[in-house]
């Protein structure tokens, strides 16, 4: 029989995202969650000193479930230092890219520096320029930054930035945003200060991760407390795995439809 992933019954508002998230994406997901009547794949956290889940993967599907209504959602509780995390990046497509530099110019919390480190951005034949906080945090900077383009371009997510890279995948590209690397460390401490970074930018390589619950959503409807439904998720996970439905797959795997 397969070893079983530490799955945890949470209740919604124990549940702590570190981004934020795309609202056009959470109603397109709400709306296909209400329609499938399950939760697919569990949310993947890590335990805060707190007590709380610091959502790591999930953060799209956390609000669309407590716009749902549900009072818990099934969690995937994983160990910080067996956690691998990458950043995304933005490549800004089909907009105006003077358009573009004004709002940058025009938002009073961040200003436009020399090229001398992330976060910055490339306007196409214009270069790399550096963005900088004018009276809030990092982070807070990141989600000004992508508030001057969300809804404005298509946005496409690239592991290198650079103009090479992002030529030969997006050779129509207007501008390139390049994010900070974050820490683990950089994830708990926006997730327990509420401070979030942008929707989209960490990727998270998580080992053993559990996909495919398809949980019914009467069951975390239902008004029973959290301890009651976590003994009724392990008898269900003890039985699947008792039948055989459990497999574990070392090798990378591709979701055709997640």
């Amino acid at each position: 029989m397969s070893e079983l992933p530490l799955l945890a019954v949470a209740p919604i508002e124990m549940i702590r995202p570190h981004e934020d998230f795309d609202p056009i994406r959470v109603d397109r997901l709400k709306n296909r969650i209400a329609g499938d009547g399950t939760q697919l794949n569990p949310m993947v956290c890590a335990m805060a000193a707190d007590g709380s889940y610091v959502l790591l993967d999930g953060a799209t599907r956390r609000e669309a479930f407590r716009r749902l209504g549900l009072p818990h959602a099934v969690v995937q509780v994983v160990d910080p230092t067996t956690v691998s995390l990458g950043t995304w990046h933005h490549v800004l497509r089909e907009g105006d890219k003077d358009r573009l530099e004004a709002s940058i110019a025009a938002n009073f919390a961040i200003e436009v520096k020399d090229d001398a480190g992330t976060p910055r951005i490339n306007l196409t034949d214009r270069g790399w320029r550096t963005i900088m906080p004018v009276g809030i945090s990092d982070n807070a900077a990141l989600n000004s930054l992508v508030d001057c383009y969300r809804g404005e371009f298509t946005v496409a997510r690239v592991t290198d930035p650079s103009e090479k890279a992002v030529g030969r995948t997006h050779d129509d590209w207007v501008a390139i945003v390049e994010f900070p690397a974050l820490t683990i460390d950089d994830v708990m401490v926006a997730a327990t200060g509420a401070d979030f970074v942008p929707a989209g930018i960490t990727r998270f390589m998580v080992p053993a991760r559990a996909l495919r619950l398809n949980i019914g959503l009467d069951f975390l409807r239902d008004p029973a407390d959290t301890a009651v439904k976590q003994e009724r998720l392990d008898d269900i996970l003890a039985t699947r795995n008792r039948e055989g439905r459990v497999r574990r797959y070392d090798e990378p795997v591709i979701i055709l439809d997640d």
